[in-house]
């Protein structure tokens, strides 16, 4: 009696399933691959023959602001683009053009070289809103709410993930290498989009052509209504950025220079601060329900200055986690509750205009933050939390004068 081989198969309904999956998927691998060897590099530039600490952060402070400036005045082109030729086109453009500057990332010899890749890298990526894209319109609308909840999931998935792959690595083999691991992942992300989704969009019910088109709404009378919720993002993205270009130094410093593994205890910090913060987020959510959702974002704000400040004290890496995690759990609930309260004050048919203008604020407030972090480290090593709880505690204020 011959016996057929046993194969597993997975089956999808509908196209649109096979496409939600493949890009949650490929967002897992590249939120992977973009942590695996960017948190790292202070320390790489440092390497790169640039002597002390505060030269080394304020090049990664450099770098760190051109690619997020580039990326926010570049977001509305890839945008107008998405619309003319397809959003899987952009997914692919980012992607690949990843793949090729990260690459070259890890054959530098000199910092100046590095800061041009961050500023291409900026200028030609940007996957998480191309692919949201992507499946926001190949996906029904009865399931738009919940794949979009799946492509979240992944980014913060692959942000916990990254950096600890990429220390492990980096203390092992050295800091090149996370750069070519990193355009390899990408390389297989594109691969999994080119030939894993479909390129056209869900459906949607027709236009009457006979019916009057809906009037545009103004920018600036949209502005006008969420300034509160501007200022909130760009605080929030530049605080939350602010430590960036200094963790890794702190964290050597605390070590004590017979202490190896820094960049492993450095991935370790930043993959348990991506899983409180998805936490935050969660519950942000469910108290946002139950409470007024500025009553959450006050709490939420005032919480992350606390535990902000507490880290320029720590005496120890252990307890300096602490604080970054503790503090990530109430970061996390920040943007949550303040997308809660423009869901509430914007109609519908507006909220793409406020969406675009709060997203560009928090892209410029994460574009300043590394380099102000960098310059602040001439005054001292810690001065970076201390303006981060600051920061935060002005934005918990505001929020309290606004009576959002």
């Amino acid at each position: 009696m011959s016996r057929r081989p046993v194969r597993l198969r997975i089956q999808f309904a509908e196209p649109w399933q096979r496409t939600l999956w493949v890009m949650v998927l490929s967002q897992l691998i590249t939120q992977t691959a973009f942590t695996l060897a960017l948190p790292f590099l202070p320390l790489f530039i440092q390497r790169l023959g640039v002597p002390g600490a505060e030269r080394a952060a304020l090049w990664a402070g450099v770098s760190a602001t051109a690619s997020g400036v580039a990326m926010a005045v570049m977001a509305p082109v890839w945008g107008r683009l998405a619309d003319r030729y397809g959003a899987k086109a952009m997914v692919l453009r980012a992607t690949f053009a990843g793949v090729v500057v990260v690459g070259l990332m890890g054959l530098v010899t000199a910092p100046a070289p590095l800061v041009l890749l961050r500023l291409l890298q900026g200028l030609l990526t940007g996957t998480v809103s191309a692919s949201n894209t992507l499946v926001a319109g190949a996906v029904p609308p009865r399931q738009l709410g919940s794949s979009m909840g799946l492509m979240q999931t992944a980014v913060f998935a692959g942000a916990a993930g990254g950096p600890l792959l990429g220390g492990f690595i980096a203390d092992r083999l050295g800091y090149r290498l996370p750069f070519g691991v990193t355009a390899a992942l990408l390389l297989l992300s594109g691969l999994l989009v080119l030939f894993g989704t479909e390129r056209g969009t869900h459906p949607r019910p027709a236009a009457d052509p006979a019916a009057p088109r809906p009037e545009r709404p103004h920018a600036r009378v949209v502005g006008a209504l969420i300034l509160p919720i501007i200022v909130v993002n760009f605080l929030d993205q530049l605080a939350g950025s602010i430590v960036g270009p200094v963790l890794p130094l702190v964290i050597s410093d605390l070590s004590g220079p017979d202490v190896g593994h820094v960049a492993s205890q450095t991935g370790a910090v930043l993959g348990a601060v991506a899983v409180s913060a998805s936490i935050g987020a969660l519950l942000s959510g469910r108290l946002s329900d139950r409470w007024s959702a500025g009553r959450v974002l006050v709490y939420s704000a005032g919480g992350a200055a606390l535990f902000a400040a507490l880290q320029a004290l720590a005496p120890s890496v252990l307890l300096l986690g602490v604080g970054r995690v503790l503090m990530g759990l109430c970061i996390g609930g920040t943007i949550p509750a303040a997308n809660a309260l423009m869901g509430r004050l914007i109609r519908p048919e507006e909220r793409g205009v406020a969406f675009g203008l709060t997203a560009s604020a928090g892209a410029f407030g994460f574009a300043l933050g590394p380099l102000l972090g960098a310059l602040l480290v001439h005054l001292d090593l810690r001065a970076p939390f201390l303006l981060t709880g600051v920061l935060l505690a002005a934005e918990a204020l505001w929020v309290l004068r606004a009576r959002l």
